[in-house]
């Protein structure tokens, strides 16, 4: 239990998964496993289509392009991507809500992209939530 954080991303927005990514990569420095259960829009952020048309929701769309912009200029890594390397890295798994997927008409696994290991459903999201040491919500 006290090496284990789970994130529930239920926000599609650019800028929470720039947060979400950064979190887990201090749980990853820490030697934490982490789980990332896409929730709602957070489905909807990892959908194939979206991420290869690059239509990034945003909080606030007017700090989209200094978000975009602070982030190359600092070489921080685009939240894709860092979850790419936390995941060749680190012990970092991601999950679809089976209701978000169907929500979004993405229903199979190939509908996401390939930083996604499967699709649950909501208990599983629950249950590993109740028995980690570090639980947040983005």
């Amino acid at each position: 239990m006290g090496n284990k954080m789970v994130i529930g991303l239920a926000s599609g927005s650019i800028m929470k998964l720039a947060t979400c990514s950064i979190v887990a990569g201090g749980a990853v420095a820490l030697e934490m496993e982490v789980d990332i259960y896409l929730l709602l829009q957070g489905a909807y952020a990892f959908k194939k289509d979206v991420v290869e048309k690059k239509r990034y929701l945003c909080d606030q769309p007017e700090l989209k392009e200094k978000l975009l912009t602070g982030l190359a200029e600092n070489k921080i890594p685009f939240p894709y991507d860092y979850l790419r390397k936390l995941k060749e890295n680190g012990n970092v798994r991601i999950h679809v809500c089976v209701t978000a997927g169907k929500v979004w008409g993405a229903r199979e696994l190939g509908d996401f992209v390939d930083l996604v290991d499967d699709i649950v459903g909501i208990a599983e999201y629950v249950t590993r939530a109740e028995e980690a040491a570090v639980h947040m919500v983005f």
